[in-house]
């Protein structure tokens, strides 16, 4: 990761890259093959039901993710976007993992759903940290980063899930990406002073520092 260096990329912004490519290289296993996996080990899917998962997924973000968004920029600080991250990513991980017992139509809705969930509260509280942690004169980069990281990733991952559900069958991915949404989180788990300032600040501040005023102007 010389490149954030090289770049002056902050510690904050750095570690959201990161936590970013790890969660979605874990979904990226998924994606490519999930139709497949519909269609071959959900008892009386068809590609109908492909089409109902999709729009589910789609519709329950679009329908929830711009209140919880409105929701976060009236709270000042950062806590109620650091808990509500570390609940999509956690949400994340069981969803991923309950795919591994889903058997029947209603039950792949239903997870679905959840994974949408999942997202609706990661994205508006992910991109809410991240863009208030942009260096002033980094901003493209930084977003630039963020982006080829991820299209990598898919690429790369896009590849790896085909080849690991041939050898190891579809459970192995879920468990896999289940495992990498953890991860992501106990990455902005170990991110310093990003919620709360260190005991030793304490005295010297009056209250947790507020991260609500934005450094881009």
């Amino acid at each position: 990761m010389n490149i954030f260096k090289r770049l002056h990329i902050n510690r904050v912004v750095r570690s959201f890259i990161i936590s970013d490519l790890v969660l979605f290289s874990g979904w990226g296993l998924i994606s490519p093959i999930f139709a497949i996996f519909i269609t071959e080990q959900v008892r009386g899917a068809t590609l109908e039901t492909v089409g109902v998962v999709t729009a589910i997924y789609w519709l329950v973000r679009s329908l929830t993710e711009i209140p919880l968004a409105t929701a976060l920029d009236k709270i000042r600080g950062e806590k109620d976007d650091f808990y509500t991250l570390v609940a999509g990513l956690t949400l994340a991980a069981v969803a991923s993992f309950l795919y591994v017992f889903v058997r029947t139509v209603p039950q792949l809705y239903a997870v679905q759903a959840l994974q949408a969930f999942a997202f609706t509260l990661y994205a508006p509280s992910w991109s809410g940290i991240f863009s208030r942690h942009l260096d002033r004169d980094k901003t493209a980069i930084s977003w630039s980063l963020d982006h080829t990281f991820l299209g990598v990733a898919s690429g790369v991952t896009g590849y790896l899930g085909s080849i690991t559900v041939a050898h190891f069958g579809y459970k192995s991915i879920f468990v896999i990406a289940a495992i990498l949404s953890i991860v992501a989180a106990i990455i902005i788990f170990l991110i310093p002073d990003i919620v709360f300032p260190r005991p030793k600040r304490l005295k010297a501040l009056s209250e947790v520092r507020d991260h609500s005023v934005k450094t881009i102007q």
